[in-house]
């Protein structure tokens, strides 16, 4: 998720709330049968339902980059749902990435420089072999619905296809491009709100047609998102005409708690209308790229980006809150891996270093929104089950809870209650970056997952220590078991299903990986007065940083106001 860390003086206003090879690898690839070549020799070849792709060889894998999913959405198709893509009939060169989708520039998403263009729906295949039937892994990367792009080289797949899986990742439109509500112009913009969702599922169609040409097995996908993607994943659950696209979910730090109203996204895009200097939404569809981006980066000075653009509720795409779905007797059935970080909100240190300073009355006007009279009861629970937390990460820990954690919690209760198979974890492995003080933050178990823990700007986020390989070869084990049969196992590991009795969770970590009958039970037991359902609370009361980075802001600069 974080290829380059280092801070940025708008930042302030920006973001709230947004290896190594398997054991005997040699013999292993030895063992693996050779991916056909094309007829040149140049590379694999493989031939989709829209038509011939060659790829290259890789570390004993057949690898394929750049294939378009969907037809470019350019021109005309700027804004509308995602089209089939045009059918070619020579082979088509899938050597290298496609360009990342436009966005605003973020070091902590995208390295500088790298090529970006409205013609982004592509996405990234590794196999072992194009022959068999291998578990799917569909990789969504993250961004907070503004930036973020599956060129990242912590989203690198040879590490995870070498575990005799077809690894896949996939890009989507980000910021207005995927999420503006153009509603009001009627017909084919009904569901702009929601066209980053349909992109996705339109990759998932995509690989469910055409993941056995690569080695696949089509009837075994399994969808892994972070953050911002495990919330649109999320979202899927709520999304009845997504059932059949997928076998399995991994949900990292992102939950059906997350998602927007129509009147909030009616809001936006009334302020994007406003910020872009035209006088009607239909207006915007004549506004070059350019400024379109320089709209949305005006709306991300005033609005935080992480909560201007989510999956919205629409009564079509999305019927009702995705959580009552999960919840009601003819939900969704397929099994589920869930898990956050303990120290989620601490990654936002990146962006606002002034969080380690704040004291923890500033959090209170929030929380006494979300608690009212129980407030000082959670405060409290904080202070008794976390006693080695400062003030400053204590307001930290409230607020990555309620974004992150406790709808975590909520999903994995509402989904094993219905008796829907749900594994749910928390990272605690810690980050050695900013002096020590990121805890177990946001997005920690990523290099792991994929082993990319040399990759660019991962050695500073989890560190070197030798046991970093250990963990990785275990989580590596669990995720692909999961993906193959829907038991995550690992050696020496039996990680147990969830319930609400017992509330056994694994717990990631350098030292050893240990499964916890309901670690930290009080702070659990006192925020059981929310739902965490996407109403109670809503996007607007996920977080304060808004209203304090305002705050902070008026105090260093003296502009303030609304």
């Amino acid at each position: 998720m974080i290829e380059r860390r280092k801070d940025r003086s708008r930042s302030v206003v920006r973001s709230v709330l947004a290896g190594c090879a398997a054991v005997s690898l040699a013999a292993a690839l030895a063992a693996a049968p050779a991916a056909a070549q094309g007829s040149d020799g140049a590379g694999p070849a493989v031939v989709t339902d829209d038509g011939p792709v060659t790829g290259v060889s890789e570390q004993g894998l057949s690898v394929f980059r750049g294939i378009p999913y969907a037809a470019p959405p350019i021109g005309q198709r700027r804004f509308l749902p995602p089209a089939p893509p045009p059918k070619w009939t020579e082979p088509r060169d899938a050597s290298t990435f496609g360009p990342a989708c436009v966005q605003d520039p973020d070091e902590h998403e995208m390295t500088a420089g790298t090529p970006t263009s409205e013609d982004c729906l592509t996405l990234n295949v590794w196999t072992p072999s194009t022959r068999g039937r291998k578990p799917v892994i569909v990789f969504v990367h993250g961004g907070g619905f503004t930036a973020g792009t599956a060129r990242n080289p912590w989203y690198d797949g040879a590490s995870l296809a070498h575990r005799d899986a077809v690894v896949i990742t996939i890009q989507y439109r980000v910021g207005p491009f995927g999420w503006l509500d153009l509603s009001s112009l009627g017909g084919a913009y009904a569901e702009s709100m929601n066209n980053g969702l349909l992109d996705q599922m339109a990759a998932l169609r995509w690989i469910r047609a055409n993941a056995g040409a690569f080695g696949g097995d089509n009837h075994n996908v399994t969808v892994v998102g972070v953050s911002a993607s495990s919330i649109r994943i999320s979202a899927l659950l709520g999304t009845p005409s997504a059932d059949d696209l997928y076998d399995r979910i991994v949900l990292q730090s992102g939950t059906a708690a997350d998602v927007a109203t129509r009147a909030w996204s009616s809001t936006i895009a009334k302020q994007f209308t406003k910020l872009a200097g035209v006088s009607d939404s239909r207006r915007l569809l004549g506004l070059s790229t350019a400024e379109l981006q320089q709209a949305a980066g005006k709306l991300y000075d005033l609005q935080f980006s992480d909560t201007a653009f989510h999956p919205v509720v629409d009564g079509a795409l999305i019927p009702d809150l995705p959580m009552r779905r999960i919840a009601s007797p003819d939900g969704p059935t397929k099994p589920v891996i869930i898990g956050t970080t303990l120290d989620e909100a601490r990654y936002w240190l990146y962006y606002m270093p002034v969080l380690n300073w704040l004291p923890l009355f500033l959090y209170q006007p929030w929380l006494h929104s979300l608690a009212g009279d129980h407030a000082d009861r959670i405060t409290d629970a904080y202070r008794r089950e976390r006693p080695d937390l400062t003030a400053p990460q204590t307001g930290m820990a409230l607020v990555g809870d309620v974004a992150f954690r406790m709808p975590a919690i909520r999903m994995a209760e509402a989904l094993s209650s219905r008796g829907v198979p749900v594994h749910m974890y928390l990272a605690t492995v810690t980050s050695p970056d900013l002096n020590g003080t990121l805890g177990s933050p946001h997005s920690i178990e990523l290099p792991f997952l994929f082993g990319t823990l040399t990759a660019d700007g991962a050695p500073a986020f989890v560190g070197t220590d030798p046991a970093n390989a250990q963990l990785s070869d275990t989580i590596q084990q669990l995720w692909t078991s999961f993906a193959r049969t829907g038991t995550p196992t690992a050696a020496g590991l039996t990680w147990p299903a969830y319930d609400a009795g017992q509330r056994r969770t694994l717990m990631l970590d350098r030292a050893a990986v240990t499964v916890a009958d309901d670690p930290y039970p009080r702070i659990r037991t006192a925020w059981s007065g929310q739902r965490f359902d996407g109403s109670d609370p809503g996007l607007d009361g996920l977080t304060p940083l808004q209203s304090i980075s305002r705050l902070v802001s008026c105090i260093a600069t003296g502009v303030c106001g609304a």
